[in-house]
């Protein structure tokens, strides 16, 4: 009976907490991974190479987009429903792997800890993250089929596990770390538990296997590039970058919860068998964030999340009652508050870019969409799913940066944009001329510019000059996308053979210049120098 209190108690927290997602549309890469879904078989995930140009394998993300769409219809609502629940399946699953170990209360605490966490708010409100859930899922189903499979002496529960770990794989790499997890926990020897790893061996190498055959390569990547010297600097900045990230956007509340989790995982800490479980499964739930850690995001602290929400429980449990009572209700109380600080800022941002979408998807092809929330390089897939799947009106089309207005031709279109203050895409095209004719006419087009372009391996670095100070953007197609970057820095771009770049450069005194359109062709000149 309390376990099953305990399980809806859960349930019904991610309700409350996240129950406004059904509000949303699609956002982010949502149109692109449904693109693949409604003009290619669900298959061609799991056998083409082609679906993943960034070298990750991930199939079971398109497939369950796949399955949504056959059970749900293009119904974002219905689609967001499905996340509530998987989330909440998720803190159910993580609350009966506790059980093993710990008692209801404090098995219950640290499942609500990690589906109240900061880190879930970006993954209530973001459908393209649902592999992360379903890793979760499946991982921590496959730890309670191997606890079960030791305690009862059960093959068939093992193989489950083992099944179950692989098809978390397949949902993300996060997964792959699992049985070093598995082989530190506290059921018999470890002899035993090894040699009980070896099905989990082998499902290991048969996705590594497979996703050799597929990619022709074992790892893979995406965002910004970390050349060999900045190493030891991101690694060293790594574990605070990870907590930040815990902590979330209201940073007091938000770091004094990560605070109260570490006091009471610190009570776990008292034999060398579990500093030693402890310190490796740190930094097996960290390491896979390295890569993509120079430009941290909410969802990469998931599994950090855990791994601490985990520690709270199997460490509070050991406290004396009161004090552990006490620790519960302060970290708890902490964790909603810290959550409440995030949503606000993520829902907000979330429904920026669901009413620009929807506003996009409802203009005819006279209209111009300025500097939507949605990233830059989804637009194109958000056309795509507009005007060749739902067969709205052609030709709408968008920009980035106010460059655009220097060359386009402007008679007859009508712009529009998200007005903040009124929480609505409205027009303003009776303002665009005569701003356009200020800004275009305030450009300084002589001021030295300088940049130094490295095209290695798959990754392009970059140096730009000659201004210590200021800011650095990167305009592709004149200002239809725009990135602001880094002075030097480096992006990994898997599959792209050639560029054609503007670089726009705002100085801290407040005027602008812009370089002229330098086509980069990698292969055939993979150094390039321009300067003016």
């Amino acid at each position: 009976m309390k376990r099953t209190a305990a399980a809806l108690f859960l349930l019904a927290i991610v309700v409350l907490l996240y129950r406004k997602v059904t509000r949303l549309w699609w956002t982010y890469d949502d149109a692109w991974i449904l693109h693949i879904g409604l003009v290619r078989p669900w298959t061609d995930a799991f056998t083409q190479a082609d679906v993943w140009p960034q070298k990750l394998f991930t199939p079971l993300l398109t497939a369950t987009y796949e399955a949504l769409m056959q059970l749900a219809g293009l119904h974002p609502a219905r689609w967001y429903r499905v996340d509530l629940v998987l989330l909440g399946a998720c803190g159910v699953a993580l609350f009966a792997a506790l059980r093993f170990y710990v008692r209801t209360i404090p098995s219950l605490a640290g499942a609500l800890l990690f589906v109240a966490g900061p880190p879930l708010c970006s993954f209530a409100t973001q459908l393209m993250t649902v592999h992360y859930l379903e890793a979760i899922l499946l991982g921590t189903l496959s730890v309670i089929a191997f606890v079960g499979a030791f305690r009862r002496m059960s093959v068939p529960l093992n193989l489950l596990s083992a099944l179950l770990y692989f098809f978390a794989m397949l949902a993300k790499e996060i997964a792959i770390p699992l049985p070093v997890l598995l082989v530190c926990l506290p059921e018999r020897a470890l002899s035993v538990r090894a040699r009980h790893l070896s099905l989990h061996g082998l499902a290991f190498a048969a996705y590594f296997v497979w996703r050799w055959r597929i990619l022709g390569t074992l790892f893979g990547g995406y965002g910004w590039a970390i050349a060999p010297s900045e190493l030891p600097a991101v690694i060293v900045e790594l574990p605070w970058k990870v907590i930040a990230a815990c902590a979330g956007a209201g940073t007091a509340v938000g770091f004094l919860l990560v605070a109260l989790a570490a006091l009471g995982a610190a009570a776990a800490l008292r034999t060398r068998h579990a500093w030693i479980a402890a310190a490796l499964t740190f930094v097996v739930a960290i390491a896979p964030i390295l890569p993509v850690s120079k430009e941290m995001q909410s969802r990469y602290a998931l599994v950090p999340w855990l791994w601490l929400s985990v520690a709270f429980a199997i460490g509070v449990a050991r406290w004396r009652s009161g004090a552990r009572e006490t620790l519960i209700v302060a970290a708890c109380a902490a964790a909603i508050v810290a959550n409440r600080q995030e949503w606000t800022a993520t829902y907000a941002h979330a429904k920026r870019m669901s009413d620009e979408a929807r506003a996009f998807f409802s203009m005819d092809g006279n209209a111009v969409l300025h500097a939507p929330a949605i990233p830059a390089g989804s637009m194109a897939e958000y056309q795509w799913l507009k005007e060749e799947h739902f067969r709205r009106g052609r030709g709408t089309s968008w920009y980035y940066d106010d460059f655009y207005l220097c060359g386009a031709a402007l008679d007859g279109k009508h712009i529009y944009e998200y007005v903040p203050e009124r929480r609505e895409v409205v027009e303003v095209t009776a303002r665009i001329p005569d701003h356009a004719r200020a800004w275009c006419g305030s450009i300084r087009k002589d001021a030295p510019l300088r940049a130094e372009f490295h095209h290695r391996g798959e990754s392009l670095f970059w140096k730009f000059g000659p201004y210590a100070r200021g800011r650095w953007s990167v305009l592709l197609g004149n200002g239809v996308q725009a990135f602001e970057v880094p002075r030097e820095d480096g992006f990994r771009l898997a599959g792209v053979p050639r560029l054609a770049l503007r670089i726009r450069y705002d100085a801290p005194e407040g005027w602008v210049t812009y370089s002229p359109e330098i086509a980069l062709d990698f292969a055939r000149q993979p150094d390039l120098t321009w300067h003016r």
